[in-house]
């Protein structure tokens, strides 16, 4: 079969909905049970976009009674304390 031309076409669909004349984007969300993979057009992915917005305009708050992370030099200087 030489000369022969093969095209591929790979579409993207969403698992929610599975409308092809949507554009899908992966997703990965884990949790303590595991993970789970799934592509989602932009309507079916909304609320999780939603989410991480809402978590990324939330300020950092340190959480009290966390060991703090320290480098091998400043341990070597307690240690000498």
């Amino acid at each position: 079969m030489l000369g022969e031309r093969v095209a591929k076409l790979n579409l993207t669909v969403c698992d929610i909905c599975g409308d092809r004349s949507k554009d899908a984007s992966p997703y990965t969300i884990k949790s303590n049970d595991g993970a789970v993979s799934v592509d989602l057009c932009d309507d079916d992915a909304k609320p999780i976009e939603d989410l991480l917005a809402k978590i990324r305009s939330r300020p950092v708050v340190r959480r009290p009674n966390r060991i703090p992370v320290a480098t091998m030099e400043q341990i070597e200087r307690l240690k000498q304390r």
